[in-house]
């Protein structure tokens, strides 16, 4: 027809994770207490927590704002922690191999692929710093392979720095109660829902509870009940106009 609005179809993308060292591949996984050995929780628990979140918090749930404000921080803090590392061992490889000795850097023979899916932009964030932590063990190893630090700062490297970036970053949802039963228009209305909520779950900053702090990552509002489409994985169902997909034209100018 005719002058019809121009439609096109969701967008979808197939994307796999590759990682090449067992600390990774156990960051991952995570381990329970069944093994015998202290619990850690893995990077799948995070994602599925962190999807809860994400999805309470695009029903208008204040606190689950405040546990994606928190999810932040601690993503912020894990990535400069794990950039701090890489710095260290860039230098180490960059400065203590000499002129002609030819290290080409480590792969596994059999490396851990799997598909990854996660429930927001904040999950993404945390596969990418798994990649990262999997990165840095590959290039420790390899430099104490060739003699460039020992055992125990190898093991201080991989264990005790980047290993508890990772793992102080999958615990952090480990404790999110669930959806709160309230949204912004109980606490406004201060009904029974918030106060059941309140006395629950404590007070709420009063920036949060008015929506105007939220997570640079949070989705979008729905006060119906539902989750946004858009708000997940890519474009699919975003309400944006032209204008808002391209740089305006000052912040293009030299």
């Amino acid at each position: 027809m005719a002058g019809a609005e121009p439609r096109v179809g969701q967008l979808r993308s197939r994307i796999e994770m590759t990682l090449h060292t067992y600390p990774a591949v156990l960051a991952w996984h995570g381990r329970g207490v069944e093994s015998g050995k202290p619990q850690v929780v893995g990077l799948k628990t995070y994602l599925f927590l962190a999807g809860r979140i994400h999805q309470a918090a695009a029903k208008d749930d204040p606190y689950a704002d405040y546990w994606l404000l928190s999810l932040e921080d601690r993503t912020n803090t894990s990535r400069q922690a794990l950039r701090q590392l890489r710095k260290r061992i860039d230098k180490i490889l960059t400065e203590d191999i000499p002129e002609g000795l030819d290290v080409s850097r480590n792969v596994s023979q059999q490396p851990f692929t799997t598909p990854v899916f996660t429930g927001g932009h904040i999950g993404w964030q945390a596969v990418m710093l798994l990649m990262e932590y999997d990165g840095i063990v590959r290039d420790v190893l390899l430099a104490h392979h060739i003699g460039l630090i020992g055992k125990k700062q190898m093991a201080s490297m991989i264990r005790d720095q980047g290993g508890h970036a990772i793992r102080s970053l999958c615990f952090a949802p480990a404790k999110f109660p669930g959806f709160s039963g309230a949204t912004r228009d109980d606490f406004a209305a201060n009904n029974a829902k918030a106060r059941a909520a309140r006395e629950k779950f404590g007070e709420l900053p009063q920036d949060i509870l008015e929506g105007t702090r939220r997570s640079e990552f949070a989705p979008s509002l729905r006060r119906d009940g539902t989750v946004p489409a858009s708000d997940g994985e890519g474009l699919e169902g975003a309400d944006l106009d032209s204008d808002q997909l391209m740089p305006h034209s000052d912040e293009t100018k030299d």
